[in-house]
């Protein structure tokens, strides 16, 4: 037996249930790389021995400060 035929579902998704999903909005997504972007210049400013403060190798802190704002 099939699954393929399920006639007494809908095939697509209404509308109200495709804005439900759990997906960030477009203002989401633009406010959190704005986050990234920011918090990676700040990273990059901070002296070595605040670095060290946080655990964090002036190396780490160059590979961090030097992602792209859209890569997690």
């Amino acid at each position: 037996m099939s699954n393929r035929l399920q006639f007494d579902r809908p095939s697509r998704l209404s509308v109200p249930e495709v804005l439900a999903a759990d997906h960030p909005s477009l203002w989401d997504q633009v406010r959190a790389a704005w986050r990234r972007h920011h918090s990676r210049q700040r990273i990059a400013d901070l002296d070595s021995y605040l670095l060290k403060d946080i655990g964090v190798s002036r190396a780490e802190a160059e590979y961090e400060a030097n992602k792209p704002f859209w890569q997690i």
